[in-house]
């Protein structure tokens, strides 16, 4: 039963909306529109290979006609005027061009030359208008989503964010299909709040939660995240701005930086299609290897190995049975688009089915996903576009990570229960019983739309709108059917008389951003840019709740019908923020750059005496290489830039408030009592940030380079003190007090080494480092303590990383072969000597995060058809703990150690036997390199290609997650809970399926 929100947007359907829409304003497009009588066209092609270059975009030079070059490179601009015009043509990768063509030509030829740095390439992301890359002072991370998406396997947006962009560190938390992960942009800065990166679409600010979907594992974990909602075929480009130095236009809730990811747009001439197929498998490599032999005592009565220890290897077991634990997972994907029109009228209509099982056989996922950009250029000197996008399906969850489920019961499972009738050796409940009564799943509904205004009256004066909603209606359900036959059999008890909570929720984000630009030439040799806007964001999430258990017969599904434990509820969380900006930027001989700004913005959670709050900002850009005296031959291009600049994040949405709570007074009266006390005082954190670096082309092209260093100061963290009771309220109250300090390098490194018409061989290499430090806390403030219950706590400290491992670690312990234990156990004093553990300090073990990252990346293409990839990406620098290990070994006692303790180092052996007191053990290296993507790709001869009726042809073959290095001692380094009692800072991993290897083929087809 659809809740009361879900159920606004449920008559939506993908297909006939978008597609009727973009059929629509093309058939009601003006005939004027299509068959202008001046025009130019032509095709662009890359200067040594002549190999047609797509995706390119061509301008009138001085107007706001533009197109994009078809598959074949191909362009027609129409409605000029004039006997000639200039174009300026751009492509990401190559070096623009300016070239004169007489308006009537239709065979324009236009040879774009590689680079390997983009000083030209257009920026919108943290400035107010389109702007060249040269004349910023910090640095904008892109990503060539298209490019990308035609060699990759690509499944979602985090896998194209993962490796490719240098201080992004993706962490993953599942391999299951539809699971999410957490982004951190240059450290962890807050020490309460959401450390995530906020999320744009062609402008406007969308849903970034982090963790959604049912609460399907342990301690209130939720999987899913909101940032893989977009399709990566519909994804043009990413922008990155990585911090407040950066990211002061868009003031509070920007200090941890911004993602923008721009759609495809259509192009000119006729109608382009386009369609991609993908074929593929997705599996658990290699079960029998990875898991552990389980152990214990044999009890049965009579045994030949009664009291000795027997063994269990469950997966070969069930291998062998017929009835394996994993499955291959089938993954389709089918996308279709088109593309096309005029300078005066443009169009991209698209849509999309994704299916894919993971190795659970609870677990696939079912989307479909439609988009219709259309962009009308009335005039040179007006545009509009509207961009609208829409995804729906399901998404069904196993148990994991604490609330059991066939990867569960398989880790722990129990040599000991071979004996018992019915149970197969697993730990708990068998696999197809946890299918039966498990059962989550999330349908979700997603409109996103977008209106882009741009309006230049005068040539010296422009201006644009953006206007824009983002709504998500989520389902989250919970569900177990009432089996009779499994009632109080095996684990289950009462379990199978059935149980169902729903959960609907709708998230609406509003987005109106208004910015007006005069550009002045101040002399011959200097301009000035000035810039003034604003924006306003409003956000609100309504929910509704029910659940309830045991239904009286099988076969009832809805919570209405259960007869025990009913709740329900329902509430709305509403946020809005209004800013200001003005900015100066002045350009001499367009090669030094120098811009100034100011943002004001309000909030709504801050509290009542905090007033407005002002964030700068001042860059600095220099192409120096194109200075006169410049005599450096080996580098043909050198831009030093330097920013610094402020942006905040707000607090909690109620934090600043004094809050109360309903409760039944006397004589069954309604009152009310304390709930929260707030702090009035209360304001944003401030992130405060500098950034240095320079971009430079080396050896005629064939090496690129840029470089960043970047110290960003959180101040004014929000902390939590504890209050005294006598005032009327109990608990804590949030405050302005903490310092986070985060700084490290960002080094990009492109080479093409080797570049002739038949063989050219392009390499990139990209290393990121990250130093986090507390700076500042006060004493009576709260610090984070979870795990209490395993013995350890995550601690803020300062002169520690934020949410670093703090426990007693062993340094020194013997093995008594008499008793079979270990004895004469020390731990470090955290002096540099050694204690009895019994009174030894907790001392810092390492931090969350990683503090070193990076990707390595070669693409071979031969004869301008066969391209070979691959992609090596790794982690290093950070801790986190062993779950399963802590399970096995210190609870269940399943391990080898806990039976042959003579063969392993007695501090393991001591830890183990410490009844999770002593816990170093578990806290292992999480640092990990992967072998992430590899693919080979052909594409057809055109006369080959064109006997199928199409004007190209793609086939390739690639494979994800194909090899891991770690030391990592658990099932998978990367995994963890996501959202939940345990995630906080954490990294934690128990019962995570590892990341799935997978195999896909594609055929690509345009026509």
């Amino acid at each position: 039963m659809a809740g009361p929100y879900l159920s606004q947007v449920m008559h939506m359907r993908p297909s006939p909306f978008c597609l009727a829409l973009g059929l629509a304003v093309i058939v009601a497009a003006p005939r004027a529109l299509r068959a202008q009588e001046g025009t130019v066209g032509g095709v662009v092609l890359v200067e040594v290979s002549r190999a047609p270059l797509a995706d390119a975009h061509v301008a009138v030079a001085g107007t706001t006609l533009r197109t994009v070059t078809d598959a074949r490179g191909r362009f027609v601009l129409t409605g000029l005027s004039g006997a000639e015009v200039a174009l300026d043509v751009r492509r990401i990768g190559y070096r623009p061009a300016t070239v004169t063509a007489r308006v009537g030509d239709a065979d324009v030829r236009i040879a774009l030359g590689e680079r390997v740095i983009a000083l030209d390439a257009v920026v919108v992301t943290g400035t107010p208008g389109e702007v060249q890359q040269r004349t910023l002072g910090n640095a904008v991370g892109r990503i060539d989503a298209s490019s990308v998406t035609e060699i990759a396997p690509v499944r979602n947006f985090q896998d194209l964010l993962n490796g490719r962009a240098g201080g992004v560190v993706v962490m993953l938390t599942s391999g299951n299909v539809g699971t999410g992960s957490r982004l951190r942009v240059r450290g962890t800065s807050s020490l309460s709040l959401s450390n995530q990166p906020l999320l744009y679409v062609d402008g406007v600010r969308v849903n970034n939660a982090v963790a959604a979907g049912p609460i399907t594992q342990g301690f209130g974990s939720r999987a899913i995240s909101r940032i893989n909602d977009v399709n990566p075929e519909d994804i043009e480009s990413v922008e990155i701005i990585k911090g407040p130095a950066a990211a002061t236009l868009y003031g509070t809730e920007a200090s941890n930086g911004v993602i923008q990811i721009i759609t495809k747009r259509g192009g000119g001439g006729a109608a382009q299609w386009n369609l991609r197929v993908k074929q593929g498998a997705s599996f658990l490599a290699d079960p029998q290897g990875r898991f552990w032999v389980n152990y214990q005592i044999d009890t049965v009565n009579g045994s030949p190995t009664q009291g000795q220890p027997i063994t269990l290897d469950i997966v070969e077991r069930e291998d062998a049975l017929g009835t394996p634990i994993f499955r291959t997972g089938q993954l389709q994907e089918y996308d279709l688009n088109v593309a096309g029109g005029t300078d005066q009228f443009r169009y991209f209509v698209g849509g999309g089915l994704n299916t894919s099982e993971g190795a659970d056989r609870a677990n696939d996922l079912r989307r479909y996903n439609t988009r219709a950009n259309v962009t009308v250029t009335p005039s040179a000197r007006a545009s509009m576009a509207l961009n609208v996008g829409y995804v729906t399906g399901r998404t069904n969850l196993p148990c994991e990570a604490g609330c059991g489920g066939r990867l569960w019961s398989t880790l722990f499972a129990d040599p000991r229960k071979l004996a018992v009738p019915g149970r197969r050796g697993f730990h708990s409940g068998l696999p197809e019983e946890y299918d039966l009564l498990n059962q989550f799943w999330q349908d979700l509904d997603r409109f996103t739309v977008g209106v882009q205004a741009r309006h230049q009256p005068v040539p010296w004066f422009s201006h644009r709108l953006n206007l824009g909603t983002d709504l998500t209606r989520e389902q989250d359900v919970a569900f177990t059917p009432r089996v009779d036959s499994l009632v109080n059999v095996g684990p289950w008890g009462s379990d199978p008389l059935g149980f169902k909570s729903v959960n609907d929720r709708a998230i609406d984000i509003t987005t109106v951003d208004y910015a007006a630009t005069a550009n002045v030439d101040l002399a011959p040799r200097w301009r000035s840019n000035t810039s003034v806007g604003g924006q306003f964001y409003r956000s609100s999430t309504a929910f509704v709740f029910a659940q309830g258990s045991v239904f009286p017969a099988p076969g009832l599904t809805a919570v209405t019908a259960t007869t025990t434990g009913r709740l329900n509820g329902e509430d709305l969380v509403e946020e809005r923020s209004l800013g200001f900006f003005v900015q100066q930027q002045v350009g001499w001989d367009d090669r030094r750059f120098l811009t100034i700004g100011l943002r004001s913005d309000d909030h709504s959670a801050f509290g009542t005496n905090f007033d407005r709050v002002y964030y700068p900002k001042v860059s600095a850009s220099w192409v120096i290489s194109e200075e006169p005296f410049w005599s450096v031959r080996s580098i043909d291009a050198l831009r030093l830039r330097a920013a610094y600049g402020q942006s905040g994040l707000q607090p909690a949405t109620f934090a600043a408030l004094r809050t109360y709570t309903p409760v039944t007074g006397p004589l069954d009266s309604a009152a009310v009592t304390p709930q929260f006390i707030g702090n009035p005082d209360l304001g944003p954190e401030r992130g405060k940030e500098i950034e240095l670096g320079f971009d430079a082309e080396l050896l005629n092209g064939r090496l690129g380079v840029d470089f960043t260093y970047y110290h960003k100061r959180t101040a004014d963290a929000i902390l939590e003190r504890e209050i005294a009771p006598s005032i009327g309220f109990s608990g804590f109250q949030p405050f302005n007090a903490g310092e986070v300090v985060n700084k490290g390098i960002e080094l990009a490194l492109r080479g093409r080494p080797y570049t002739t018409e038949p063989v050219s061989v392009d390499l990139s290499l990209s290393l990121a480092t990250n130093s986090n430090k507390i700076l500042d806390l006060i004493p009576d403030s709260a610090i984070a303590g979870e795990f209490q219950s395993a013995g350890t706590a995550l601690r803020h400290q300062v002169g520690y990383p934020v949410g670093a491992w703090f426990e007693q670690r062993i340094v020194s312990a013997d093995y008594d072969p008499v008793t079979g234990r270990a004895i004469n156990v020390m731990c470090d004093d955290g002096q540099g000597g050694v204690v009895a553990c019994s009174s030894a300090p907790n001392v810092y073990l390492g931090r969350t995060t990683p503090s070193l990252e990076g990707a390595f990346s070669a693409t071979v293409t031969l004869q301008r058809r066969l391209r070979l990839y691959a992609l090596v990406d790794f982690k290093r620098g950070y801790r986190k703990l062993d779950g399963n290990t802590r399970v096995r070994c210190a609870i269940f006692v399943r391990c080898r150690e806990n039976f042959y303790e003579q063969e392993f180092d007695p501090r393991r052996i001591a830890g183990i036997e410490s009844n999770l007191t002593l816990i170093d053990y578990l806290i292992d290296d999480a640092g990990f390199t992967k072998l992430r993507e590899v693919s080979a790709s052909y594409t057809l001869p055109d006369r080959l290609a064109g006997a199928f009726g199409v004007s190209r042809a793609t086939v390739s073959v690639a494979g994800r997650n194909l090899a891991t290095w770690t030391k990592f001692g658990g099932l998978e380094p990367e995994s963890m809970w996501l959202g939940g009692d345990r995630a906080g800072h954490s990294v934690w991993e128990q019962d995570h399926m590892p990341q799935l290897t997978s195999w896909v083929f594609t055929v690509n087809l345009s026509f």
